[in-house]
């Protein structure tokens, strides 16, 4: 049995002209990609369009690629850009619900909302909450929350440094909390606005 190949072993026999190598990265890859850009672009047939476009701006640019690095963050570094770009473009957002594809918080702490909520209407409230914000800060909740990713990581898909994505994560997590906090004190009655619920990631 042939073992599992690394991600840089399959960039290998890629470039020496070894196309079912990448179609393997491609399917490895396919669904992390279409979540990163499907949370920023919240239309499914705009992220499909843009995890193929980023498939091919990866294959097209694999000489470039620095093998001594790990290969996911320079993939989610053409995703993410080529996301906010037609963002950029479309200048809108639409508010759809949670798609079934969309994974769990990869932080189970990063949601306390009251005890009474399901889990899917939790998701479902969060990404609404999530759209409120702007797309660079969405994108780094997604990195960070949604794909697991280290602070090094990040900088690295955004080009810039560790200490942006502190603050810039910092900001957008801040923003996130007013946001839920807010929404919570208007599902509230008149006689009992207090802040019962949170959020703290």
């Amino acid at each position: 049995m042939q073992k599992n190949l690394t991600d840089q072993e399959l960039v290998q026999r890629t470039l020496t002209g070894e196309l079912s190598a990448f179609e393997k990265l491609v399917r490895r890859y396919q669904q992390a990609v279409f979540n990163i850009v499907f949370r920023i672009l919240r239309n499914k047939e705009e992220a499909e369009d843009i995890v193929q476009e980023s498939f091919i701006k990866c294959y097209q640019n694999l000489d470039k690629y620095d093998q001594g690095r790990p290969f996911t963050p320079w993939l989610y570094r053409i995703a993410s850009n080529l996301a906010l770009t037609r963002v950029r473009q479309l200048k809108r957002h639409r508010l759809i619900p949670w798609d079934t594809a969309s994974s769990q918080l990869a932080d189970r702490n990063a949601v306390n909302p009251a005890a009474s909520l399901e889990a899917v209407e939790i998701k479902q409230e969060v990404s609404s909450y999530l759209a409120k914000l702007k797309p660079l800060d969405q994108l780094v909740i997604i990195l960070r929350y949604y794909q697991d990713l280290n602070y090094d990581e990040i900088a690295y898909i955004l080009d810039t440094t560790h200490n942006n994505v502190e603050v810039r994560l910092c900001r957008a997590r801040q923003r996130l909390r007013q946001i839920w906090e807010n929404q919570e004190v208007k599902k509230c009655s008149p006689a009992v606005k207090q802040k019962n619920s949170s959020i703290s990631i």
